[in-house]
């Protein structure tokens, strides 16, 4: 069963999330045009457009009489992680695409659009769907009185077998390993080529490429960037082939709102017979 929170098209999308998608168009425009803007500018127009966003969120809430739902220990935990993942994520780029450079800047401010996004989406700020949006909106009756909504149920997922909450649990902590070890490639490499010398030298022996240009950098550097790539480059498709099997055949619903075969098999049935 599709999750609500998870929209599948454009229709779907609350205006929330329509916002997030302008925000990250209007910062890939002004990646191309990094050339002819300054860092400045580019940082005046990412926080100019973010408050015309946050106007506009804020219209919308209080004319839909959106209230917050609160947030669960876990909530406060998943947006905790979003933080620590995505500084890491954007940190590891730095080294070879510093902040102050016009052309990447708006990559950064995309990316941290995306953590932002996240960090609110775990607090329950923001929603993805526009049944999500609206069902923490209250109901105003004849009389002008605000009532509660009412909630339809959603699938538990206490109801799931034990096996398939642990294989969930456990491809999750597979998944993130292997992305760990793809950003800190991405970082040691970035950081080794950045210090390189241009020849060899007594310390610096190995040699290290990057776009024909080439650098050259301790044993120590290239192994531990030739590990890396190695566990990161093998890994990311000894998850995904197995992800597919377990998701799709075994149905261990592991991408949300991506129907397991089964459930595609059972949707022709029931379209067949109405």
């Amino acid at each position: 069963m599709a999750d609500a929170r998870y929209p599948k098209n454009w229709k779907e999308m609350s205006l929330d999330m329509r916002l997030m998608f302008g925000y990250h168009i209007s910062m890939m425009v002004m990646m191309v045009a990094g050339g002819s803007l300054t860092v400045r500018q580019e940082l005046v127009i990412a926080a100019t457009i973010g408050v015309l966003i946050v106007l506009v969120s804020r219209y919308y809430r209080r004319k839909k009489h959106w209230r917050w739902p609160g947030i669960k220990p876990f909530d406060v935990l998943y947006a905790a992680g979003t933080v620590v993942a995505i500084s890491f994520f954007l940190y590891s780029a730095t080294p070879l695409f510093p902040l102050n450079n016009g052309h990447v800047l708006p990559w950064y401010l995309a990316g941290l659009g995306i953590g932002v996004w996240g960090v609110f989406q775990s607090l329950n700020v923001v929603s993805a769907g526009k049944a999500d949006f609206a069902s923490k909106c209250m109901l105003i009756d004849q009389y002008g009185r605000e009532l509660e909504p009412v909630h339809k149920p959603s699938p538990v997922e206490s109801d799931e077998p034990t096996w398939k909450r642990v294989t969930k649990v456990l491809y999750m902590a597979a998944f993130i390993l292997v992305w760990l070890c793809g950003v800190a490639s991405f970082y040691f490499f970035g950081t080794a080529f950045t210090n390189g010398s241009p020849e060899p030298t007594v310390s610096q022996t190995e040699a290290l490429e990057n776009h024909g240009k080439t650098v050259y950098v301790t044993p120590t550097e290239k192994q531990r960037v030739h590990i890396l790539q190695v566990v990161s480059g093998v890994g990311f498709p000894a998850v995904l082939i197995p992800g597919a099997i377990l998701h799709f055949l075994v149905g261990v619903k592991l991408f949300l709102n991506t129907p397991t075969l089964a459930e595609y098999l059972n949707r022709d049935k029931n379209k067949a017979s109405s």
